[in-house]
């Protein structure tokens, strides 16, 4: 006999709310599966006025002791139309009551039907979840408020709750912790997690956190100096996603000697640094520079000149004998594949400026070695690679022949080998 989906839940709701509350796992996991066949399928086949108590069950189970049913009660809970969240966000409050990974569902939900529109980010807050959750960062269990954390952080990046932590004094409180967190015993496990979050906010919105959150950015700016190394590479990938976006760039020279103090030391890294750091402090530096990364910034537009003198300015601390552009290119040959892709990462940001087209050329064999197929590349340091050259081929910086050389590696690609071009030649004959 043919079973149409939903027509289980239909036929017999009573029975199936009570099979998920069923004392054993593999019951309840069989009456959710059910229910959440019909919300990947279509959310109508349950018509919210005559399922929502099936609803508010499935809500109560994301504090449920078995993984695989709260995980399904979340992605069910958190994609129901708007009229079913009033009662349902009401009764799942339940799971606030019960163990730190009932807590972190029920949050997960919340973040994730909040984030959708505002009008469900007031409803959230108007029944108290949010408000509970900034309570938690006070919790002893370093696991649990960091969780919390990335948890807000989601949050912080939609207007509507960036709103909410600064108008409800949200951010002065987080402000407070990250102050204390010098003198909290468990503040070194604490930090990598506060500087994600300050990173997070900061990226999307650089001018209202720079401008009435400035102690909270301290913390990133320390991280350089305190010596750990875990901390360090969170504190370089932090700046870089910050740096990214023109706003960012700005509101880090505001800062002035502090963020230049910086810039020279991630310059420093880069070049007298372990592998991983090294990399690490590469990609940080190219997103510092490049402008291409920012979404908000159309690609075929003028560079604010104020970016232009202020990277060019950054990247001569890179090094100054050799010089930075010389230093790059003797990176760009170095035998481990992760630190030469990092550096054609770098290589790339740098082209996307003029006066980098210029400090190219002025490299005696560097658009030789560029243009140099018989060296071994990785795929990926071939596509970077070749993007590098793509943004040197209308370059005023070199001469005709060398342009026509740029255009004929274009036309080849990436990937052309002269050992393919033989063997298909060969072939032919």
């Amino acid at each position: 006999m043919l079973v149409i989906i939903g027509d289980i839940v239909k036929k017999y709701t009573g029975h199936v709310m009570y099979l998920l509350r069923h004392e054993k796992k593999c019951v309840r996991r069989l009456a959710i599966d059910e229910i959440n066949k019909c919300i990947i399928i279509d959310p109508g086949l349950l018509p919210i006025p005559e399922y929502i108590d099936v609803f508010v069950v499935v809500a109560q189970l994301v504090a449920d002791q078995d993984i695989t049913v709260a995980n399904k009660a979340i992605l069910i809970t958190a994609n129901l139309p708007f009229e079913a969240y009033p009662k349902v966000l009401e009764e799942m409050k339940i799971a606030l009551e019960y163990t730190v990974s009932s807590k972190c569902n029920a949050y997960e939900v919340v973040v994730n039907i909040s984030s959708k529109s505002f009008e469900l980010f007031k409803l959230c807050a108007d029944l108290g979840y949010i408000e509970h959750m900034m309570s938690q960062l006070q919790s002893d269990d370093v696991l649990y408020q960091l969780n919390v954390l990335e948890l807000l952080s989601r949050l912080a990046v939609k207007p509507q709750g960036i709103n909410y932590l600064m108008n409800n004094g949200a951010l002065n409180l987080i402000t407070e912790i990250i102050v204390d967190l010098p003198n909290n015993p468990l503040g070194n496990l604490l930090i990598p997690g506060y500087i994600k979050f300050v990173g997070c906010i900061a990226h999307h919105y650089p001018k209202e956190i720079f401008n009435k959150y400035p102690t909270i950015l301290d913390l990133l700016f320390e991280a350089f100096d305190i010596g750990d190394q875990t901390l360090l590479l969170v504190a370089l990938d932090v700046l870089g996603f910050i740096g990214v976006t023109i706003e960012g760039k700005l509101s880090l020279i505001s800062l002035g000697r502090k963020y230049m103090q910086t810039v020279d030391k991630v310059a420093q890294l880069i070049r007298n640094s372990a592998t991983e750091t090294k990399v690490r402090a590469l990609n940080c530096f190219a997103s510092l520079i490049s402008v291409d990364k920012d979404p908000n910034i159309p690609k075929s537009g003028p560079i604010d000149h104020r970016v232009t003198l202020m990277t060019r300015e950054w990247f001569r601390c890179l090094s100054e004998h050799p010089s930075s552009m010389k230093f790059l290119c003797d990176t760009c040959k170095n035998p481990f594949s992760d630190i030469r892709l990092a550096a054609f990462n770098l290589l790339d940001a740098v082209c996307q400026h003029k006066w980098g087209e210029e400090l190219v050329a002025r490299v005696g064999g560097f658009i030789e070695y560029l243009l140099d197929r018989s060296v071994d590349y990785t795929n990926e340091a071939k596509e970077v690679k070749y993007n590098v050259i793509k943004k040197l081929a209308s370059s005023a910086a070199f001469d005709e022949d060398t342009l026509d050389r740029i255009q004929t590696y274009i036309q080849q690609g990436p990937f052309f080998s002269e050992n393919i071009m033989e063997v298909a030649m060969e072939e032919g004959d």
